[in-house]
């Protein structure tokens, strides 16, 4: 289709931008016209996310046409002595790359005090899910160091992107068990945590498609093993979560002392759940747990997990459609509750039917907190 009413994805910037917004002290510096900071930050906002320190250098038709990399070593400078950063990471964007600017370059010839990293962020070059996962990578290539010694029982949670509820309770029950956590990448991490990632005996990966690159990364550099988890949402993926971190780190089990409630009886439900393929999977299950079927998933991209929830379930998938197809379908399978995302509560409310906010980190969904909040969404919303 050549006109696409409200995509389903967004561009590279967006995720690189995403990726480093709830760093500590991290300055991020766009190379680009100053409309890619206002509408990237703009809908940052709308989606709960915390604003940031984000900046551009603005550039105008002249900049285009003969350059602006000596704008941006200054505007980098003028940062570093007017803030407070640990670190700066400067973004090129779809204008700065086309007319060939080299961000990395001019971020390492500034002089600084704080650390400054170039991350190329092209939006033609690639999606929003490149720019998590490359930015992910970089800062494990630029920052990390090797450290003489591992500290045992500990491990860094890699593609968690916002801080919250859920964080909170991912580092609660990792502490029942006797985890420490060296580092999040990037939720709430400040640039010497990202630095010491290396002494960490695990790295448990709890969005593929963020942060596995990064993972690998450090099995390389590092000599570091990963898992890959599926999101710890209802009693047995909490289990099976707690059973896969204490096998990597020879923890005998039951040491998380979990309580998860009995599973209540819910009323019938008509439900869709629209959104990003890691939630997609652990709410299928979760609602599977339940004896509920979903009548309707939709994804905003497809890495293999089309295949996967076929494999889970009999109702109709679609991956990233058109918004008129998306309404159109709510209707037709008769849907009384969304768990989605942003662009899905103005559809629940024009159609009169329930919704929950399961991708944007401002409800509690992971753990034993996470599931008795959830079971009490499908009883009650109407």
């Amino acid at each position: 289709m050549k006109a696409v009413r409200i995509p389903r994805g967004t561009c590279r910037l967006f995720g690189a931008i995403k990726a480093l917004g709830t760093l500590k002290r991290c300055a991020i510096l766009v190379h680009g016209p100053k409309g890619c900071v206002y509408h990237i930050n703009y809908i940052l906002g709308m989606r709960g996310d915390r604003p940031s320190q984000v900046y551009s250098t603005c550039l105008d038709e002249h900049d285009v046409i003969f350059g602006a990399e000596d704008r941006l070593r200054e505007a980098i400078e003028e940062l570093d002595t007017t803030g407070s950063y640990d670190l700066i990471a400067v973004l090129s964007c779809c204008a700065s790359s086309i007319i060939g600017e080299d961000v990395t370059s001019v971020a390492r010839e500034a002089r600084t005090r704080a650390r400054v990293i170039g991350i190329e962020a092209g939006g033609f070059e690639g999606d929003f899910r490149q720019g998590h996962s490359e930015t992910l990578r970089s800062l494990v290539d630029e920052l990390t160091v090797a450290h003489g010694s591992i500290v045992l029982r500990s491990v860094n949670l890699l593609g968690v992107l916002r801080s919250g509820p859920d964080l909170r309770e991912l580092v609660s029950l990792l502490g029942r068990m006797g985890v420490s956590i060296i580092a999040v990448l990037t939720a709430g991490a400040s640039r010497f945590e990202i630095e010491r990632m290396s002494s960490a005996a695990l790295n448990v990966v709890l969005c593929e498609s963020s942060g596995k690159e990064a993972a690998e990364l450090l099995r390389e550099k590092y000599g570091t093993p990963f898992l890959i988890v599926e999101l710890p949402i209802g009693a047995g993926a909490t289990r099976q979560f707690c059973n896969s971190v204490q096998d990597a780190l020879g923890i005998s089990k039951g040491a998380e002392g979990l309580d998860c409630p009995a599973l209540p009886p819910i009323p019938p439900r008509r439900i869709a759940l629209i959104g990003g393929p890691t939630r997609a999977v652990a709410f299928t299950r979760f609602l599977q747990e339940l004896g509920i079927e979903p009548a309707l998933i939709v994804l905003d991209f497809d890495l293999g997990t089309e295949e996967r929830l076929r494999g889970m379930v009999q109702c109709e998938i679609l991956v990233e459609p058109d918004q008129n197809l998306i309404v159109e379908k709510l209707r037709e399978k008769k849907v009384d509750l969304i768990l989605g995302g942003m662009l899905e509560r103005p559809v629940a409310a024009m159609l009169g039917i329930g919704f929950f906010d399961m991708m944007h980190g401002s409800q509690k969904t992971v753990g034993e907190e996470g599931m008795r909040t959830l079971i009490r969404v499908l009883q009650e919303s109407k």
